[in-house]
């Protein structure tokens, strides 16, 4: 199936959210169809009034071992509620919780906003909020979360979906900060900057002589090791091929439109049409880009618009 425009179809999806709930960031995510009733249905969320009052989260398993996890506002505590078990592999970093279920019961109180939820999708799991189904199907799977220490730091990533700039973990937002259907950018000194998104964190790349520290849920998210950044080629309308080369290597392949493209370590030959869209992960800079006179596609390098090179 040819990929579509992913500029449009997140475009359509902003357009179409119905508001923004007082309890949560909602987000463009597919629903998560669980077998437990109440997983992921549309409804309010929940009983939480705007008050920064305790909330109750308890999470059911149902036979099979499920991992979550999932950050919030503050004040977070394990619970019995619910007939709840204290488990010690279930941790609390910060604001954010890591466990498993299986057949039974993990509960949390916390305050404030239920940012994101993540859990394993071969499994399956009831997840309440203060008694009431807690549609983590329509919630954010993650929290990134930039924190800077004194050296002004821009930085820049990319998602394998559309992120929303989050007020989590007392970051502020900030008019510099950019973010777009291909990536995010932005800068911290001595604040923090927070997002939420769904899937994978495919690329980021910050100013080696800044000092950043990067975590996904809590967790350190090994920026270091992941690729710097990831340059998406997008079709309007045309059959457009096109050739580009990096300064440090290609590291994945993360979308094709027709499955014809030539890669080397540095070098990448291919070509997109109609609305379909080519995407890879990459170390270095752009060092060249070239396509037709006669064509107008999108190349963004994360979320910056990139123009060909003569």
């Amino acid at each position: 199936m040819r990929a579509t425009n992913p500029h449009h179809d997140a475009e359509s999806a902003q357009n179409n959210k119905n508001g923004s709930s007082q309890f949560s960031d909602v987000t463009r995510r597919r629903f998560l169809v669980a077998g437990a009733a109440g997983v992921a249905s549309f409804g309010t969320f929940g009983s939480a009034t705007a008050t920064p009052n305790k909330h109750t989260l308890t999470i059911e398993g149902f036979g099979q071992t499920t991992t979550y996890s999932f950050t919030v506002g503050n004040n977070l505590e394990k619970s019995t509620a619910g007939g709840a078990s204290v488990n010690r592999s279930d941790h609390i970093i910060d604001r954010s919780a890591h466990g498993a279920v299986k057949n039974g019961k993990d509960a949390y109180t916390f305050t404030g906003n239920l940012y994101s939820f993540d859990f394993d999708r071969s499994g399956e799991i009831n997840v309440l909020l203060d008694g009431e189904p807690a549609h983590v199907g329509n919630r954010p799977d993650h929290t990134l979360l930039i924190e800077g220490f004194g050296t002004n730091t821009p930085y820049s990533f990319s998602t394998s979906t559309y992120a929303t700039k989050s007020d989590a973990y007392g970051a502020s937002r900030n008019e510099s900060d950019h973010v777009n259907a291909y990536g995010a950018s932005g800068a911290v000194q001595s604040g923090k900057d927070a997002y939420t998104y769904d899937g994978r964190l495919q690329s980021f790349y910050f100013r080696p002589s800044g000092e950043v520290r990067v975590t996904i849920d809590g967790k350190a998210a090994h920026v270091g090791r992941r690729p710097d950044r990831k340059l998406t080629i997008v079709a309007h309308g045309e059959y457009t091929p096109y050739e580009f080369s990096v300064s440090g290597s290609i590291r994945e392949v993360l979308q094709k439109d027709d499955g014809q493209d030539t890669l080397e370590s540095t070098l990448v030959s291919g070509a997109v049409s109609g609305y379909g869209y080519d995407a890879y992960a990459y170390d270095g800079s752009l060092a060249a880009l070239t396509y037709p006179d006669d064509t107008s596609p999108g190349v963004y390098s994360n979320d910056e618009l990139v123009a060909k090179t003569n």
